[in-house]
């Protein structure tokens, strides 16, 4: 949260240009930090200046919404929304697609784990961002990789700095349902120094939050079943039944130290030279604590549910049975307490210039980004059984309590029946026995070195105004390795008898809802930082073997040039600009690892070479004073994500399913053909429609392919005669060996795609009412999406009610077809006040994941209201109030279509932030 000045001319600090340094002082322009309608007069400016179509936020307008990260500032934008974890922003899409890219200072950055894009949106604090710049048509000179859209984040500049900053927050947050307040500490200091050497700029900002959250959730996962007659006729009718539910009480500890500078030094009128970096320390460490509720496959549903309500759906025009609610027996009740943790260390250091002479420039850098993660997990399954019987050691000791199934209603309930004596015990740690522990520890690693080299020569040439033309050569390398050891299982230990391991579970699950759910249990405790007692309570080694199969590297150098002619003329008394030019990138790619089979380890690998070529042309025409149409193509480009292209598996700490990947997969090509027209009717006032639409071409999809047989002890694949299925209780080798049918979640490069959409955007400030009227202002955005694959998939587990398959024509992932967001907010007299509501339509998440059994998975519609008031006190200081989810609205998701089964919801934290801004 940026905005640290009084919104008053007296104390106004201005700062030119929060581009990198390399730009010139005509690119950058005069950001005013002082106030919403100034934020919003220069990020407009700043848009109708250019030629492309860009979207900008000044820091002022980003410090006084209540934003904790890069994710929750873009939310701001028209074609642009956001996924939430645990209540914080974190996946953005633009223009329907999560593939974007992340920019600090027009540079590139990594990612925490093996993703493409750069760095985590919920890694970069607010306070880093003096302002962002979110190009959805690239152009020539910008670098390759998104299909989506290129998120710059600008970081203050020292030389940009007409008057020296020093500002300076502090908050405190309360999550409510987590009970826990949460500080949070941001400073920004920069000075530009006239010195017999020439000008010196200097910047530093640094962040530092610890914040706490919770999030419950539950979600039930649906097994068709063929055993029952429904209807009388004497046959088997299909339907969809609970066979597997989850219930968890997750607590996030997120801590986060930031800290961005830069050195600037102009030695003369046309040299400058520059240093600069960005570091940020994410660490977040949860706590998940969890019941399942599992029925075994092979039993007869009737004799185990009872009150059963069967109803007949009609989903995405298939009409299927599906039981929505009833009373289900035979079940094994385990608790599970998980620890996962996330630590990334990312950094970005950058050094160049730019030197001018006459016509020419030429600007030079070279850059090194980084990151290093450690991304673990400790399990630990304890099963509710009978300490007085002989199975107490095994799973026939299980005592299976009878559960309630509701999924008829808005919200999911799922919980045992506390009426039965079966129930009586979940309390008792002399109750539960352990089952298993699972412990696993991937680490990532990511380098990418640049040099580039950009030059400009301004000719005047009629109406040909410039040629600008630059190389830039990468290289890249991305690594995992991973440890992973699993325990016999029912290993001996009591929860009664090791009480450091264990805890009683709270009671107060999703209590909005008003229902009561299952809490009070015997769970293992929170022990991915210290597992040292654990493993030795439960015969794991204390340092756990690698998962030879689980590593891989992809080692990448890409090679790019481009040549961009810039045009400005004039015709018929209507001004031209335009840029024509177009992109040659080549890629060398060899992506390695360990294969292993049959018990037999050998390295594996795959190289890949391609160039491709990808053209842009944008033009921008004056029609009239204020107003603006322009027309753009391009053609941009996306490779596959480092995990998808490595030849190896990675088998789960939890549920059966494995994730393959595919080093054949080709890069995802996009074209995209855009048109805008804008108004700007007022200083700080706009109001324009956009349409857009992209053609994708060898469109990257999760599918789930043939199960196969793995051995459960050691985890890798075997010669397999998978007959039954996933979920045949008894799959045997060639050999005669048993082992477990596991069903593969692998991406492939599956055909085409479309996407059509249009973007409505309105910003107006009342300033011509009177009195304190005068003071209200306007933000709002509406987009349309509508994308359509030509390939549909085949669903051969579930049938129509006569019987017949269903074959799904899916939407793009993370496509929203309706998306709005509406702010109202009031500045005068030293008051701000602003409210923001956001809604997003239901969206595709995957085409296949555990949670849904291998079938896709939707997200439901879903809305939320932040607000936020600060008032300033004098001109050096002011307070500030925020809420965060103020309706606490919970997110749902359901299985296989979009109005399909209700298959998971999540309830987080609503936030309330108090602080003070300073300027010293």
């Amino acid at each position: 949260m940026l905005a640290l000045c009084h919104p008053s001319a007296s104390v106004a600090q201005v700062v030119e240009a929060n581009a990198p340094a390399a730009s010139s002082d005509a690119e950058q322009g005069d950001i005013v930090v002082t106030g919403i309608r100034n934020s919003l007069r220069t990020a407009i400016s700043e848009k109708r200046e250019t030629v492309t179509i860009v979207d900008v936020i000044n820091a002022e307008d980003v410090g006084k919404l209540p934003d904790q990260n890069l994710a929750e500032v873009l939310e701001n934008i028209p074609g642009v929304q956001i996924d939430r974890n645990r209540g914080v922003g974190s996946g953005v899409s633009i223009r329907g697609s999560s593939q974007n890219l992340v920019l600090i200072n027009g540079r590139s950055t990594t990612p925490a784990a093996d993703a493409r894009g750069g760095i985590s949106f919920d890694d970069l604090p607010a306070e880093l961002i003096a302002s962002v710049r979110v190009t959805k048509v690239p152009t020539a000179d910008q670098i390759e990789g998104s299909v989506g859209g290129s998120v710059d984040l600008r970081t203050y500049r020292g030389l940009a700095l007409k008057e020296p900053i020093r500002t300076i927050r502090a908050d405190m947050e309360y999550a409510e349902t987590a009970d826990r307040y949460n500080p949070h500490l941001a400073a920004v200091f920069g000075q530009k120094f006239d010195t017999g050497i020439g000008e010196i700029g200097v910047v530093l900002a640094g962040n530092y939050q610890r914040q706490t959250v919770r999030e419950d959730q539950l979600n039930v996962r649906y097994l068709e079943r063929t055993t029952v007659d429904l209807n009388g006729d004497g046959t088997a009718d299909p339907y969809l039944r609970p066979n597997y539910a989850q219930q968890f009480y997750s607590i996030n500890d997120r801590t986060n130290k930031s800290l961005s500078g830069s050195i600037e030094w102009r030695p003369s009128s046309n040299l400058t030279l520059f240093v600069d970096g960005t570091y940020v320390d994410q660490k977040n460490v949860g706590s998940q604590i969890g019941v399942f509720m599992q029925q075994p496959n092979d039993v007869s549903e009737l004799p185990f549910q009872s009150q059963a309500n069967i109803e007949e759906r009609t989903s995405s025009g298939y009409t299927y049975r599906q039981m929505t609610s009833g009373l289900i027996g035979g079940t094994q009740f385990r608790s599970t307490g998980e620890s996962p943790i996330r630590n990334t260390e990312s950094y970005l250091a950058a050094v160049g210039g730019e030197w001018r002479s006459g016509d020419v420039s030429i600007r030079f850098e070279a850059s090194r980004a980084g990151s290093d993660t450690i991304d673990a997990n400790f399990q630990l399954v304890a099963q509710y059984s009978d300490p007085t019987g002989a199975n107490f050691g095994n799973a026939n000791g299980r005592i299976s309590p009878p559960f309630l199934f509701d999924a008829s209603g808005e919200d999911l309930f799922w919980s045992i029946d506390r009426s039965s004596p079966l129930a009586a015990n979940i309390g008792n740690p002399a109750y539960y026995q352990t089952f298993i522990a699972r412990d696993n520890y991937t680490y990532y690693h990511n380098v990418e070195n640049a040099q580039r080299v950009d030059a400009s020569w301004e000719l005047g040439w009629g109406p040909l105004r410039s040629i600008d033309a630059g190389f830039r050569f990468n290289q890249t390398d991305s690594r995992r390795r991973k440890t992973t050891q699993v325990s016999r299982q029912f290993p001996g230990v009591v929860a009664s008898s090791r009480p450091d391991l264990f805890q009683i579970a709270p009671d107060d699950f999703f209590d909005f809802t008003g229902d009561t759910y299952t809490g009070g249990w015997v769970v293992a405790r929170q022990l991915t930082q210290d597992p040292s007692a654990a493993r030795a309570a439960v015969g794991l080694a204390a340092d756990p073997p690698e998962d030879l199969g689980a590593r891989f590297q992809v080692k990448e150098r890409t090679y790019a040039g481009y040549l961009k002619a810039n045009i400005d003329t004039t015709i018929a008394g209507m001004s031209l600009r335009g840029e024509i030019g177009a992109r040659l990138v080549h890629t060398d790619q060899t992506a390695s690892g360990v294969a292993v089979s049959n018990g037999v380890v050998s390295d594996v690998s795959a190289t890949q070479k391609y160039t491709k070529v990808l053209p842009g042309v944008v033009f921008a025409l004056e029609p009239a004073d204020g107003v603006l149409v322009r027309a753009s193509y391009a053609k941009s480009l996306r490779r596959p994500d480092f995990g998808q292209l490595a030849p190896t598996v990675v088998f789960p700490i939890i549920n059966n399913y494995v994730s393959a990947g595919n080093p054949n997969l080709k890069p995802q090509t996009v074209d995209q053909f855009d048109i805008d027209a804008e108004w700007y009717f007022d200083r700080n006032s706009l109001l324009s429609v956009g349409l857009f639409y992209k053609k994708f071409h060898d469109l990257v999809t999760t599918v789930a392919v043939a199960p196969q047989l793995r051995d459960p002890a050691l985890g890798y694949f075997v010669e397999s005669n998978c007959v039954g299925g996933i979920w045949n209780p008894v799959a045997v080798d060639l050999t005669g060996a048993v082992g477990i049918c596991t069903g593969i979640n692998q991406p492939q490069n599956l055909g085409s795609a479309t996407l059509k959409g249009a973007e409505v955007n309105f910003q107006h400030s009342f300033t011509y009412l009177p009195g304190l009227l005068s003071g209200f202002g306007v933000l709002a955005n509406y987009t349309y999406q509508d994308g359509k694959r030509d390939s549909t998939l085949a669903v051969p587990s579930l049938h129509t009610v006569d019987g017949t398959p269903v074959q799904l024509s899916l939407p793009l992932r993370d496509l929203s077809k309706n998306n709005y967001n509406l702010t109202l907010f009031y500045e005068k007299a030293g008051f701000s006040a602003r409210v923001r509501y956001t809604y997003r339509d239901a969206f595709l998440r995957t085409e296949a994941t555990d949670v849904t059994n291998n079938l896709p998975l939707y997200q439901e519609p879903r809305s939320q209201l932040n607000a936020s008031i600060s008032y300033d006190i004098n001109p050096w200081f002011a307070i500030t109030v925020s809420g965060v989810n103020l309706t606490k609205e919970a997110s749902r998701e359901r299985a296989i279509f979009a109005d399909g089964p209700l298959t998971q919801e999540r309830s987080a934290d609503r936030r309330f932030v108090f602080g003070v801004r300073g300027k010293l």
